[in-house]
């Protein structure tokens, strides 16, 4: 397949934008959403940062989820019941996302969307003990061979995240790197994938620096890793911490060696940290890409009706997987008849995986199944077909920021590129 080149804003979804969304979709439902085929809305959690150092992240798992909405309800809803959402903050925190998830259980969610950092720890068990097929959006790679019949990943591992970093930077040239990253247990995962693809490629980590978020000066730290001489820095951390960081390694003269990060480094929050002509000159991030064709192409259509003042700089980030998880998720829903989740997880990869007719769009697949044909949904981030584990693969783009802070698709590393390049 081809890719698509993408622009997206520095500056996340409009305030104004994003909280009318949230408090039209908080609303509960009236059905009892675990296992019901009748009576009212069908009701999907959206469950992600919202507030915090990550917020970004919730908002573009908002926004998917939102364009997904309106497509399915244009086709008739979920088993002829609107389909509506509701919301819930993590602030990407173990015993918030608990709060979060209790509460939202109040609303007769039948699945949810999300999360997508460390509170999956607190939140998993509870979904699981409710029958709640869950759609996780976050790259923790202790779940590369989870086994909960509950768990779907339609985003790629940080495992995979980890190699596509490396990936870009040998074919940028470079041969001796330095890895930084925040303690956040997240940012932690992408340690051992980095560094085993980086020299598996030939390349040397030279040195590991961990950083405590947060604090007022890195000095020592930044001395440090200019001393190795790196010619690259593969790196995650929070914007507040980037914005130091940055800083002091342009009053120490690294303030050109290239940088290479993760969706987290792409988010408005950290351009605006370390500022756009920063970010323009020596910044990559890489993240997952979305696809052209069929299921892409609808996707922009209704996500430019939903969000016209952002038609030029398209979705956010990770927008897409989020998208094609509410998709998925009702394309399943419809193929079990019902929305209770034991049914519906193990009907899951039924409407996902080859074989069956592709299709694209949720109208397109829907009629499919109403016509008993077995399907294969193809979605906009690419092929959502979910190995043994529940996990899915997929290609990733570098991205690189604009002087106006736009972010630009500058490069694609094809699934079989990143397989061939994992340790």
């Amino acid at each position: 397949m081809k890719h698509s080149t993408i622009l997206r804003p520095a500056a996340a979804c409009a305030a104004a934008v994003v909280l009318a969304a949230c408090a039209s979709s908080s609303s509960s439902s009236s059905s009892s959403g675990n296992g019901t085929t009748s009576g009212g809305p069908v009701t999907y959690g959206v469950l992600s940062c919202f507030t915090g150092r990550l917020a970004s992240l919730g908002q573009a798992m908002l926004q998917g989820s939102q364009v997904a909405v309106a497509e399915v309800n244009a086709a008739g809803g979920v088993l002829g019941r609107k389909l509506q959402l509701t919301t819930g903050d993590t602030s990407c925190d173990v015993a918030d996302g608990v709060t979060a998830t209790n509460q939202m259980l109040t609303k007769n969610v039948s699945g949810v969307i999300g999360p997508e950092t460390q509170e999956i720890n607190g939140v998993e068990p509870i979904l699981d003990a409710n029958h709640i097929v869950d759609e996780f959006q976050g790259g923790d790679t202790a779940r590369d061979h989870q086994t909960d019949p509950y768990f779907f990943r339609d985003s790629p591992s940080d495992s995979q995240l980890g190699v596509a970093m490396s990936l870009y930077g040998h074919q940028q040239g470079y041969t001796k790197a330095v890895m930084l990253f925040y303690s956040d247990p997240a940012a932690q995962t992408f340690l051992k994938p980095v560094s085993q693809t980086f020299t598996k490629l030939g390349g040397t980590i030279l040195k590991t620096i961990i950083v405590t978020p947060d604090q007022t000066s890195y000095l020592s730290q930044v001395r440090e890793a200019i001393a190795a001489h790196p010619q690259v820095i593969f790196t995650q951390e929070d914007p507040p911490t980037a914005a130091v960081l940055f800083r002091e390694f342009s009053q120490l003269g690294g303030q050109n060696i290239p940088w290479i990060g993760t969706d987290v480094t792409s988010g408005s929050d950290y351009l605006k940290a370390i500022g756009y002509p920063t970010a323009h000159a020596v910044l990559t991030s890489v993240y997952g890409t979305s696809v052209t064709g069929t299921a892409n192409t609808a996707f922009i259509n209704l996500f430019n009706q939903l969000y016209p003042s952002q038609k030029t700089a398209g979705p956010l980030a990770n927008a897409n997987y989020a998208y094609d998880a509410v998709i998925s998720l009702a394309l399943a829903d419809d193929y079990a008849k019902t929305t209770n989740g034991t049914t519906v997880a193990h009907d899951m990869t039924k409407v996902t995986n080859p074989p069956g007719t592709a299709c694209y769009t949720y109208a397109a697949c829907l009629a499919l199944i109403k016509a008993g044909t077995k399907i294969n949904y193809e979605g906009a981030s690419g092929d959502l077909d979910y190995n043994q584990y529940n996990n899915t693969f997929g290609p990733y783009g570098a991205f690189k920021a604009t002087a106006a802070g736009l972010e630009q698709q500058a490069y694609v590393m094809s699934a079989s590129a990143l397989a061939a390049a994992t340790p």
